[in-house]
C-alpha cells in the first residue's frame, strides 16, 4: 500500500511537471497575458465604407443614398488565446477623397454634402473577441487564419448636425497572419442607433415593434502586434 502511495505521489508531482511546461510553452508561443497587463496589445489601422439603412429606407437604394467611406485605428489586447477585447475610433464621412455626392441618408436629411462639410461622423466602440479557430479547435502556434466574432457596443456622433447616439451591433472578422508580428485583417458587423444620429432620415428610434435605424460596416487594414 506504501509502494502505492508513493507512485501515486510521484505520478501526481510528474504530471503537474508536465502540465506546466505545457502551458509555459502555450503561453510563450501565444504571449498570453498571465501576470503582465503589458503584453499582447495590438493596433490596427485601416480603411472601412459603411452602409446606412435608416428605418423606412429601402435596401435597394442604399447605393448611393447610404454609402460612406472613412478611415479607421483601434488597439486591442488579448487576455488568452480565446478572449480579447479591441476599442475602435471610425471616423466617417470626414475625408474630401472619399465624398459620395449623392448621399442623403446620414444627417441632416436630404442635404447632399452637408455632413461631409461639417466632418462627417465619429463612432468609438468596444469590441468583445472572440477567437473560433482556438475556442473549438484548440491553441496552434503555427496557424496563420484565425475566426472571429464579436459583440459591439458603443457611441456614434453626427458632427453635422451635433447629435450623439448609443449604438450596439455584432460582427464577424478574420485575421491572416504575415509575420510574427505584421497581419492582414477583414471584419463587418451590423449595429442599431436611435433616430438622434439620422438627423430626420429615419423617425424612430432602436423599438423592436416599430423598427430600427442601423448600418453595416466593412473594414480592411493591417494588424501590427506589440511587444
Amino acid at each position: 500500500m506504501k509502494k502505492i502511495l508513493i507512485g501515486l505521489v510521484m505520478y501526481c508531482v510528474c504530471l503537474g511537471t508536465v502540465q506546466a511546461q505545457t502551458w509555459k510553452r502555450v503561453n510563450e508561443e501565444n504571449r498570453v497575458v498571465i501576470g503582465s497587463f503589458w503584453q499582447n496589445w495590438f493596433v490596427q489601422v485601416g480603411l472601412d465604407m459603411t452602409l446606412q439603412l435608416p428605418y423606412g429606407k429601402d435596401w435597394s437604394q442604399v447605393f448611393p443614398k447610404g454609402k460612406t467611406f472613412g478611415l479607421d485605428a483601434a488597439v486591442g489586447k488579448w487576455f488568452s488565446p480565446e478572449i480579447g477585447l479591441r476599442g475602435r475610433l471610425n471616423w466617417e464621412n470626414g475625408f474630401p477623397p472619399f465624398e459620395n455626392g449623392h448621399l442623403e441618408w446620414v444627417g441632416p436629411a436630404g442635404r447632399n454634402g452637408i455632413n461631409m462639410d461639417e466632418g462627417g461622423y465619429v463612432a468609438l466602440y468596444m469590441d468583445v473577441l472572440l477567437n473560433v479557430h482556438n475556442l473549438f479547435m484548440g491553441y496552434d502556434g503555427e496557424r496563420k487564419w484565425h475566426l472571429l466574432v464579436f459583440p459591439r457596443a458603443g457611441l456614434v456622433s453626427n458632427r453635422a448636425i451635433d447629435s450623439g447616439s448609443p449604438m450596439v451591433g455584432a460582427g464577424i472578422g478574420t485575421t491572416y497572419r504575415i509575420n510574427e508580428r505584421l497581419s492582414l485583417y477583414g471584419d463587418m458587423a451590423y449595429q442599431m442607433t436611435t433616430s438622434e444620429f439620422t438627423g430626420g432620415a429615419g423617425p424612430t428610434g432602436m423599438s423592436v415593434s416599430t423598427g430600427f435605424n442601423g448600418f453595416v460596416d466593412f473594414h480592411i487594414g493591417v494588424q501590427w502586434e506589440l511587444r
